[in-house]
This record gives structure tokens, sequence and C-alpha cells, in this order.
């Protein structure tokens, strides 16, 4: 599947601030055709080589090799024109950064000597074809087509910038670390008023629209430009104490990022609407803000610390791609790193729940172990997790709850969408025993409803997938209200 241009562009960000950093350490003078490279070798970040073994460059194991390593079939272009396709052993890595590090330690063999002194794009290719680092005939052209399509020779200019020592290096790592120190916060004790200061330190000629926060004042987005002031990333992050006029600075700047459906990194902003009507994009006025600091793809949650959340510093557990997302503000990173949230004793058995459900202890054995690991009672905290996910669930009161004839009183539907659309999918289907109706697909995610076994339910033909099964986006009638969630489809029967 090729990627798509939002995915293409989230890439770049996330993989090049990396180059940057092990290219200046190594003394190279070019990164923008390292970043075409893992561009083109791994799909955007898309190729299974990419995204489970991490390995962005198309790395083999060579005869020097002696850690893991993943056996795959790929292309080599030996003759001139002809594809001759083989089964080789590819190096494999642990996270995106050590595969970034693997490249610049495989470029350590003498017959790469000559790349590190290349200040081009297209000599730094063409030495590495010439030591034989690709068999492919259009390599050069290949990637030098991605330099132009993105614009990377930019990120030869951070190299530059990095290497003479000038200015700021902007990080993720220090966005998230500050605002999470600031959980806790509160205007009942008055502590929330360290943030404002922090704002309000700022010059009268540079606040925006020369107006100063007062203590009294919604504080969501003075929180996320008090990150800004403190850490000196005015340059990357727009502010404003207005969530209005913070999208207009974001666009200005360059980093708005419109889609609700874009999957962040750390250290971003999200914007809110609580009016969202639920149909199309989200283009109403914004209401909150907070600063993303973890994403989980594989459990489908970001988590978020936002300012004024409840008049504190606190944390949210949202689905990615759900209702009432307005929108993103993307700084542009230097360095794109963040490391996994600690897992640490001390904390309330909700509060662990909580980050469970996120994904942060890992899934089934694994989140076991590290929970007793840390001093946990697993058994004490899965209950809380059932209870957070499953407590609220409605549940059939009458024998006519598998009568879909019945009159619709109210309605309750998701705030998340479908990821995908399937016309075979479509159709009337059976629940084949008691199922969850849940706001998103996966068990971890909250439930609206326990629907009877026997009930007929409706599919349109969307779904999403979670843990390899296809979660449909169903509606039914119980009890006089209307469903419209996910349901797993190992529990439906499809009957017209």
């Amino acid at each position: 599947m090729a990627a798509t241009r939002e995915q293409q562009a989230a890439f770049i960000e996330k993989i090049a601030p990396l180059i940057v950093k092990y290219a200046a350490e190594r003394g190279y003078k070019n990164v923008s055709a390292a970043i075409a490279q893992a561009c083109l070798e791994s799909g955007y970040g898309l190729s299974r080589l990419a995204w489970q073994y991490h390995n962005y460059f198309g790395l083999k194991c060579g005869k020097s090799w002696t850690g893991a390593f993943a056996n795959m079939r790929t292309n080599e272009e030996y003759t001139p024109g002809i594809l001759t396709q083989i089964a080789d052993n590819f190096r494999a890595y642990d996270d995106i950064e050590s595969g970034v590090r693997g490249y610049y330690d495989f470029l350590e063999y003498p017959r790469y000597k000559a790349v590190r002194q290349q200040d081009t794009p297209e000599e730094y290719l063409k030495e590495l074809k010439a030591a034989s680092y690709a068999t492919s005939s259009g390599y050069v052209e290949n990637n030098m087509n991605v330099v132009r399509a993105h614009n990377l020779t930019e990120w030869d200019k951070r190299l530059k910038k990095n290497q003479e020592g000038n200015g700021t290096m902007y990080s993720r790592q220090s966005v998230v670390n500050l605002v999470n120190s600031w959980v806790g916060k509160k205007e009942s004790d008055g502590s929330h008023k360290s943030i404002i200061d922090i704002y309000n330190t700022l010059p009268a000629d540079k606040l925006p629209r020369k107006t100063k926060m007062m203590y009294g004042w919604a504080w969501c987005a003075c929180t996320w430009s008090a990150l800004a002031v403190k850490l000196n990333y005015l340059a990357i992050m727009p502010i404003e104490i207005s969530c209005y006029y913070l999208i207009e600075a974001a666009k200005k700047m360059g980093v708005w990022q419109e889609n609700d459906d874009y999957i962040p990194e750390p250290g971003d902003a999200i914007l809110y609407d609580w009016q969202d009507s639920g149909t199309g994009d989200n283009t109403g006025n914004p209401d909150h803000v907070g600063t993303v600091t973890y994403v989980n793809r594989d459990s489908g949650y970001m988590v978020v610390t936002e300012g004024n959340y409840g008049n504190a510093v606190k944390k949210r557990t949202i689905s990615l791609n759900g209702r009432y997302i307005r929108g993103f503000i993307t700084p542009k990173y230097d360095d794109g790193a963040v490391a996994e949230p600690e897992r640490t004793g001390g904390k309330s058995v909700s509060e662990i729940a909580h980050e469970a459900i996120a994904g942060q202890w890992g899934n089934g054995a694994e989140r076991k172990r590290n929970m007793e690991a840390a001093g946990y009672d697993y058994d004490v905290v899965q209950a809380e997790i059932n209870r957070i996910v499953n407590g609220g669930a409605a549940k059939a009161d009458n024998d006519n709850s598998v009568d879909q004839t019945q009159p619709i009183a109210r309605k309750v539907i998701s705030s998340c969408y479908a990821s995908h659309a399937d016309k075979a999918i479509a159709g009337t289907y059976i629940t084949t025993a008691d199922l969850y109706c849940r706001n998103d697909a996966g068990k971890n995610k909250k439930a609206l409803c326990l629907i009877p076994k026997g009930t007929e339910v409706q599919c349109y033909g969307y779904y999403s997938v979670y843990g390899g099964v296809k979660w449909l986006y169903i509606q039914f009638t119980m009890d006089g209200t209307q469903y419209t969630g996910f349901s797993s489809g190992e529990f439906l029967k499809k009957t017209s």
C-alpha cells in the first residue's frame, strides 16, 4: 500500500531529526540523501522490514553482523533492466533510533569512506552506488526524485546549523518532560499561576495581540504557550491564549494539520471542538488544547496532558481518529526521539489502569509481568480496567431487546470513526453471543452497551481492524435506544 502524502510527511518529520543527529556526530556533510534513502527503502516506514524490524535502509546482514535478523525476499538488478528475486537476511533493530544509528554504523565499512565527504545529495548517492550499496540502475535518480519532491535539502541546512553549534536544538522530549512535570498544578491552591507567570514573562511587544494573561481566564492555550516560552521554542511553536487564534498562528507558521485522522507524535498539540457533529472533517471553533505526550498506534490511543482540564493540569486518554478532534499543531523539531514512559511503582490503581488501557504496560502475559515487577497486584488492576472499560455499558432490560422494530427514543453514537470501507461486508448480521458494542475497535475500548445474543444488527460496509480482527461498525436498537459503534466480527454472523 502506497503511503499518502500525510504519511510521507509524518515519516520524514519523525526520522529526519535522528538522521541529522547521527550524521552530525559522525561528521557527514549531507543528510538529504540519507532521508531519501529511508523513504524509498522503507516505503515511508510502511514496509514490514521497517515497521516490524526498524530497518529503514534495506541493510543486509553480511558476514560481520551478529545481531538479530529477518529473512525476507527482495529484488536485485544484477543485470540492467532485469530484476531477480532472492531471499536474504536483513539486520533487525529494536527501535527507530537504533535503526538510524545502525545505518551510520553500516557506513563505517572502508568501501564507504568517501561518502562522508560528499556535501550534495547527488554526489553522496553516486558514491554509495559506486561502493555497491544497491544494485538498482536507477538508484541515484530515484532517490534524487524523493529529495526534490520533499525539498529535503532544507535538512542539510539543519545539519550545518547543528555542526556549527548555532541556535537551539528543538526536542520533542523536552516538551513532553516539561508539560508532564506540571501535572497536578491546579486552581484550587493557586499552583496553576506559575504557568501563567511564565507566559507573562514575554515583553509586551512579543505577546500575541499584546495581551497579558489574567489568572481568572481559561488557561489551556496558555499552558501550551508557556512551554514554548520556558524552552525558548518560539521559533517552532506558535503561541496564543485563545484556541482560535492559536490555530491561526499555527497556520501562519506552516505547522497546522487539519486532518482528524492524523496520527500525532509526542510534542504535538491537539485542538478539540466539543460541538463536533461527527460528520466529515471537524472545522468548527476550537474549545480546548493539550499536548500529546504518548501515542500507541497498536492500541489506538494517545495520552494528552492538558492545562485547565477540570481546573488542573491532568492527563486525558483518548482514541486516535476520534470525534471532537479539531486538528493538530506539528512543530518542526530537530530531535524527534521520545522515550517510552517509565513503568514505576507507587501510582494509584486507577492511574495504572488508565496507563494499561493506553498500552503503556504491554498486553497479555507481558502486561502481567511488567505490573508485578513494579509491585502492582495484576488482578486488582485488571478488575479496575474492566470497570473502566465495561462498567458503564448499558444492558438489556426487557425481552424485546432483540426486536429492531421498536420505536427509537434516543441515539448513542461512538465518538470514533471506522478506518476502512468494503461494500462486500455490508448487510444484516446476528450476534452469536452476548457481545459488547464499543466506542472504537478493540477490547480495551469503552463499551457502549452489551448486545444480547441473537440480536440483528446492520453493517453498512464500514469497519476497523484491531489485533488482526475486523471490528464492524454496526447499528441496532435495544430498549428503544439506537446504538452505533464497533463489535468484533468474530461474534457476528451475516444473514443477508
